[in-house]
């Protein structure tokens, strides 16, 4: 700018002292001249001035992306909001008359509607680029009196708000990337999750519902070795409590292997005293799940639970318990909008410590089996729809029936889910 200012001031006073040399009869046009030339010498140094505080102020100032958009904090960047919405009607063909259904997880409620959970989850998840991050998950609906027990094993609360996970995760620059997790989040064991649309059936398995726990309060460490290997270590409060029960705390390990893209196996496991008040005995469980996707349309997996429990009988003298099973599932995606979905289990739990019910002569366990058929629509875009059947029998009358009890146990039922 001031080179050009300089270049247009000297071709100006060149023509000035060339008309200048010309005579007398040119010289009040070259009065004229000057004039002219003082006031653009003037406007062009306002001019130079004007666009030095223009680019001074753009170095300043943070590039917009349009008219009308507003700068997110820093902090907000790269944060999710999802979610769904879950429901579910269920007929039981025994009539209870206490109106619900036995040794069921979340589908508890025999004969009407259910508002299962609305789900909101906030997250910003890790990467390489931004390596710090959190999870929030907050439930609301009848699941959440199942989920937010702050006791051990099962257990209920009448609150139908939970926070299911709430943690705080960094990406730590340790060998091929260290992730470390704080708070509160999922168990790692199982084949299903607590998300309804997630899992292949409506109804949960006996498995997820008396086998394993729900959530952890504590530290979780997790590094991918390479590829085809994944391991995991953690220490928390225990089986689903926040407020840790008794003095010890509970170990946690997995190690998750992926040898080609349609196979997986993982052995996930427990250690720790458990018990209220009592940091002496241990539960112990190892949790086995094999995935074999032979196509793109047929899944399969196979899951399968052991659990023991020092001094976890309360009788004199105490005796020590253990429970175990096995659960297979299939899954085939006939085309865009539907699929169907299988699944046969067994489950036995000595003395009834998991399940709460015992055999009727009151000694040995109750070896429960369960055989489900889930046909599952995409009726609108992501709107899921699922009808299932399921029979379920047991070595012992342990079934609500009518106002008696019988060892068999069968429903029908139509769920609706909604993720956004």
């Amino acid at each position: 700018m001031k080179q050009f200012h300089r270049m247009v001031c000297g071709m100006l006073a060149v023509g000035f002292l060339v008309m200048a040399g010309m005579g007398p009869a040119w010289a009040s046009e070259t009065d004229d001249l000057k004039k002219e030339i003082a006031d653009l010498k003037n406007r062009l140094g306002q001019l130079e001035t004007r666009l030095v505080k223009q680019e001074q102020a753009a170095a300043v100032l943070p590039p917009t992306a349009g008219e009308g958009t507003v700068e997110l904090p820093s902090l907000l960047k790269n944060v999710s909001l999802s979610g769904f919405v879950d429901a579910s009607y269920v007929y039981n063909t025994q009539s209870p008359e206490n109106r619900t259904n036995s040794l069921r997880v979340f589908d508890t409620d025999a004969n009407g509607f259910t508002p299962h959970a609305m789900e909101l989850v906030l997250q910003k998840p890790v990467s390489e680029e931004s390596r710090v991050g959190f999870r929030t998950d907050v439930d609301f609906g009848e699941d959440s009196e199942v989920v937010g027990s702050v006791t051990t094993g099962l257990g209920s609360t009448t609150d139908e708000i939970d926070l299911q996970q709430m943690y705080a995760e960094a990406l730590l620059p340790v060998g091929n990337g260290l992730n470390v997790k704080f708070g509160k989040f999922v168990t790692l064991h199982g084949a299903e999750v607590i998300e309804s649309k997630d899992n292949w059936n409506f109804s949960r398995s006996y498995l997820f519902g008396y086998a394993i726990p729900f959530t952890h309060t504590g530290l979780r460490l997790h590094y991918p070795v390479n590829s085809w290997l994944a391991t995991m270590f953690g220490i928390n409060q225990g089986w689903d409590v926040v407020d840790d029960n008794n003095s010890a705390k509970t170990i946690e390990w997995s190690g998750i292997l992926t040898p080609n893209a349609k196979t997986f196996l993982s052995v996930t496991g427990m250690h720790g005293a458990e018990q209220a008040n009592d940091s002496r005995d241990i539960r112990h469980l190892v949790d086995v799940v094999l995935g074999y996707n032979p196509t793109d349309k047929l899944s399969l997996k196979l899951n399968y639970d052991y659990g023991h429990e020092e001094d976890a009988v309360s009788e004199s003298p105490q005796e020590d318990a253990s429970w175990q099973g096995v659960a297979g599932y299939a899954r085939y995606q006939v085309n865009d909008w539907y699929a169907i979905a299988g699944r046969a289990e067994y489950f036995a739990d000595e003395d009834g410590v998991r399940t709460g019910v015992r055999a009727n002569n009151g000694v040995g366990d109750v070896r429960l089996t369960e055989l489900t058929l889930t046909n599952e629509f995409k009726v609108y875009k992501d709107l899921i729809t699922r009808l299932e059947w399921r029979h379920d029998h047991a070595s012992d009358a342990v079934f609500n029936a009518g106002s008696s009890r019988d060892n068999t146990q069968d429903t029908f039922s139509a769920e609706v889910i909604y993720p956004f």
